[in-house]
């Protein structure tokens, strides 16, 4: 399962490229969290994030860092259900490495249906250090969404009014926070705006399209049962 958060695989498994999801996705669907990046109750959010978050997908802009190779460190088994708990090292370009603790629950075929993680120290690993980082971020934001959210999808009238409006309105956050109402989060969802912008261009945008919002406490504690997909074998 590791293996496919790997280029090619990750790519054909996100662009469903020869039927790749058939091969590790479960046809009950698939749904996921990963925090402190985001909650996807739809199969084409939790396939974007798992696959695509850090992998070279053509056509699309480029990651800042890619998976180079993954380690699973430990791994446990639930005595009924087909649920692992992981610990693993992913190991990026640029030198960079992520510790993700995932449970991932899968269905009788042995195939992924949902997920539910963590990330340590996404902020630390990945936040701009500097001003000048963090407008290179911004003008990729901006150019992407007057690139590619057109007619009732506009979410800004110039790259510039996006720039600004970034810069003075939204706070930049960081990614330990990444799905809440900040640039940081932006940034996330910018990375997909030309695979899906009827989903993503409004996350972009000033409203934050529900995804990068400002969310109390609660809403972390309502959410739905990542793992009840899992088949339960005794």
């Amino acid at each position: 399962m590791l293996s496919s958060l790997l280029y090619p695989i990750c790519a054909q498994i996100l662009l469903d490229q020869n039927n790749m999801q058939s091969k590790y996705i479960s046809s009950k669907g698939l749904s996921g969290r990963v925090i402190p990046a985001g909650t996807f109750p739809t199969k084409i959010l939790a396939l974007e994030y798992l696959y695509g978050l850090q992998c070279p997908i053509p056509n699309l802009p480029p990651r800042l860092y890619t998976i180079q190779s993954v380690d699973l460190v430990h791994i446990a088994y639930d005595n009924e259900y087909l649920i692992t708990q992981n610990e693993i090292i992913v190991h990026l370009s640029g030198k960079k490495r992520l510790t993700a603790f995932t449970i991932m629950a899968f269905d009788k075929d042995y195939k992924l249906c949902g997920y539910d993680g963590q990330i340590r120290n996404f902020g630390l690993t990945f936040d701009p250090s500097t001003n000048v980082e963090r407008q290179v971020i911004i003008d990729l934001i901006c150019n992407v969404t007057q690139t590619f959210c057109n007619g009732k999808l506009q979410q800004y009238l110039s790259v510039d009014e996006c720039k600004q409006y970034l810069m003075k309105n939204v706070p930049y956050g960081s990614y330990d926070r990444g799905d809440q109402g900040t640039v940081a989060c932006r940034t996330i969802h910018a990375y997909f705006v030309p695979l899906f912008p009827t989903i993503h261009c409004p996350h972009v945008g000033p409203s934050g399209g529900e995804a990068c919002t400002n969310k109390p406490i609660d809403f972390y504690y309502n959410q739905t049962n990542f793992l009840g997909c899992a088949y339960k074998q005794y």
